[in-house]
């Protein structure tokens, strides 16, 4: 029987979370290296995938017809990379779990990750650059914005709006009737949250209360 010929992806990042990613895209994949900014890991390997080079060694030197993927949890740098990956020509596809479950009538957008056992109701819209950890539930006709990252575990009530960049942490909570988490809000690992959240507002607790702001506010 004739082998399946995989199609030709890199990775950017070299961390322990693009070690995860490269575990599940090997299954899919030919994945032919890293990326990473830090020269100390450049030659070294990772799942027996080099580490090729920095950003720049990927602009100049990967053709664009090798996919990228940026699985950063940081959503600004994730952002900004994917941003001028497609600036600059490459093409940077979803990477959707077999495993996860997604109904039919869910809108995904550019360059979203999707991890295993996670469950997505009907009627949500997931938009460009948003990454959805292991085991996430979310119900619905909630919406996330660009560039969201829902951690492990987190659940996600109906009808919410996730604005640009929330980052929601492990086995957090926000329940239906919250109508909006605002832009680059963090919900801490575990809260619940039960009433809207402010832009750059930091949550923690149950029931979830703002401690902080961010810097960017």
């Amino acid at each position: 029987m004739e082998k399946i010929k995989k199609s030709k992806c890199v990775i950017v990042g070299a961390g322990t979370y693009g070690e995860v990613y490269a575990s599940y895209l090997l299954e899919m994949y030919d994945v032919i290296g890293f990326v990473d900014d830090d020269e100390n890991k450049w030659g070294t390997s990772i799942l027996d995938i080099e580490i090729l080079g920095d950003l720049n060694f990927l602009y100049e030197s990967i053709s664009r017809d090798v996919f990228v993927f940026v699985p950063l949890g940081n959503n600004d740098i994730r952002i900004a990379i994917l941003e001028k990956l497609i600036k600059n020509g490459f093409s940077v596809p979803s990477f959707i779990h077999p495993d996860a479950n997604i109904h039919k009538t869910v809108s995904l957008g550019q360059a979203v990750y999707i991890l295993p056992g996670s469950r997505i109701m009907p009627l949500v819209v997931i938009k460009d650059f948003v990454m959805i950890s292991l085991g996430v539930n979310i119900a619905h006709h909630s919406v996330l914005e660009n560039g969201c990252f829902l951690s492990q575990g987190s659940n996600i009530g109906a009808s919410i709006t996730l604005k640009l960049k929330s980052y929601i942490g492990i086995g957090a909570t926000i329940m239906t009737g919250v109508k909006s988490l605002g832009v680059s809000c963090l919900i801490g690992a575990g809260s619940v949250v039960i009433r809207d959240v402010e832009n750059n507002a930091i949550v923690v607790g149950n029931p979830g209360k703002i401690i902080k702001y961010n810097i960017n506010e």
